[in-house]
């Protein structure tokens, strides 16, 4: 199990990368999944549910201070740098300028938990986080992204809002009426294959994004290392102005460190899905590279992080060592 959890889970940067260029290279036994995508996604949502634990939110929730201010920084910065890299970069390909927009319109990835964890951040506080920008992503991420791409593409609220009532809502009522529907035993003993089966979900929405994706990348290699370049510069502006200003409202190390994850890191799968659903395949192209980018930027920052243990109390209360709440994770 150790030995497959390394492999499915801890190399998933590598095969992200070794996908997306299979997909692209040879694109047909991979198109049928294309369709399923948006339910792919879902699954991975769902998995995140399960290991939802009411009391972790409950005990964050109580000490709000840090709760809000991640909340506020996140959408308060994230979407605008997304816009303006959008106006400066992609102002005369008005798909990858909506689909970078979109990006930055949604909620924090679950991975973000784990780069808390391994940076000696506030786990419960970075889990909370997730749960709530999640909860309320299908009313914020067709807000920004109508507000900030109608000037590049017709965007469509409702159809949106759709479309994230059924990507995110009901896999979260699901995964939580599974959660506390079962006996709890039963959850705890399905928890170590959990992000194994979260990760090849991932993969396969990868291989179906980009094999739809593949003649409009073909066409268009010479934008490949803007978009990537693009992307990155936008994960590391972002991770480093949320840390900036969490200190800034004086908030402790390990709860600055949480949110600059939570602000950095997020979750470019729904993007893409979104973006190639919306605006076609060529505009989940910023998404997708943020899916691949953010892995590799979060690992090499949280890894740092590690051996720079923070100084300061953290504000929020923390697991057991070893025993992290939320979904299973390790420490690097």
């Amino acid at each position: 199990m150790t030995l497959a959890r390394f492999v499915v889970n801890k190399l998933m940067a590598g095969w992200l990368i070794l996908f997306a260029i299979i997909a692209m290279l040879a694109p047909g036994p991979f198109t049928v999944l294309s369709p399923w995508v948006n339910y792919i996604l879902g699954g991975v949502i769902f998995i995140a549910m399960l290991t939802a634990e009411a009391k972790t939110l409950g005990r964050v929730f109580s000490r709000p201070k840090a709760l809000i201010a991640g909340f506020v920084i996140k959408w308060a910065t994230v979407p605008l740098a997304a816009y303006i890299a959008a106006n400066l970069v992609y102002s005369h390909n008005p798909q990858l300028a909506a689909g970078t927009i979109v990006d930055g319109a949604t909620p924090a990835g679950v991975s973000s938990n784990l780069f808390a964890y391994i940076g000696h951040g506030a786990v419960e506080l970075a889990v909370s986080l997730t749960f709530l920008h999640t909860l309320l992503a299908p009313v914020l991420t067709p807000v920004f992204t109508q507000a900030m791409a109608s000037k590049f593409v017709h965007v469509s609220f409702w159809a949106l809002f759709k479309q994230m009532l059924e990507i995110v809502i009901l896999p979260v009522v699901a995964g939580l009426a599974v959660r506390y529907g079962v006996k709890p035993e039963r959850v705890k003993k399905a928890e170590p294959v959990l992000p194994m089966i979260s990760a090849v979900l991932l993969y396969a929405v990868v291989l179906g994004l980009f094999s739809k994706a593949a003649p409009a990348v073909r066409a268009h290699l010479s934008l490949m290392p803007v978009i990537i370049g693009t992307t990155t510069a936008l994960i590391i502006v972002n991770l480093l102005v949320a840390y900036l200003l969490a200190r800034a409202a004086k908030l402790d190390d390990a709860t600055a460190r949480t949110i600059m994850f939570d602000t950095g890191i997020y979750n470019s799968g729904l993007g893409s899905v979104v973006a190639a659903a919306n605006f076609g395949p060529f505009a989940a192209l910023p998404a997708l590279m943020n899916t691949i980018m953010n892995l590799i930027v979060g690992a090499l920052a949280s890894s740092w992080l590690q051996h720079h243990p923070t100084a300061s109390p953290q504000s929020e209360p923390q697991p057991a060592a070893g025993e992290p709440t939320g979904p299973a994770y390790e420490r690097s």
